[in-house]
């Protein structure tokens, strides 16, 4: 019996199978969803990129750090600066950074090395992210 249930499954979804028509998609299918695909991309702003501190604001905290760091170290130093007397730093352990790091020598190989390496940077930072930055554009 079960022989003959699954032998009548078996003409049944060949004669399925053989009258359905094979659908087919157009020619342009892949161009159609594509374009479709581009006009989404351009209208949804998910993909623009906007930085979380602008660049105006980058100034403006360097500005503010600059400032903060000329009048520590170009104030002046005959009197003591106001609010500076009043923090206690006995918490900071007091050693001499000279000591720390006179026993230290490098070799003028490794000095140039160093120097190239950091200009190098210097210069592929900029070109890469020139580089993503049009790879990345949807433009």
């Amino acid at each position: 019996m079960k022989d003959n249930i699954e032998n009548l499954l078996d003409e049944l979804s060949k004669k399925v199978i053989t009258a359905s028509n094979l659908e087919t998609p157009s020619l342009d299918f892949t161009a159609n969803i594509m374009s479709n695909i581009n006009v989404v991309a351009k209208q949804s702003e998910s993909t623009i990129y906007k930085p979380l501190i602008t660049k105006k604001a980058w100034f403006i905290i360097a500005v503010i750090f600059i400032a903060v760091c000329a009048y520590v170290l170009l104030g002046n130093t005959s009197e003591s600066i106001g609010w500076f007397t009043n923090v206690d730093f006995s918490f900071v352990p007091s050693f001499n950074m000279a000591s720390v790091f006179s026993e230290i020598s490098f070799s003028k190989t490794v000095l140039y090395a160093i120097v190239v390496l950091a200009f190098m940077l210097f210069i592929q930072i900029p070109l890469l992210k020139k580089y993503f930055d049009t790879r990345i554009s949807f433009e």
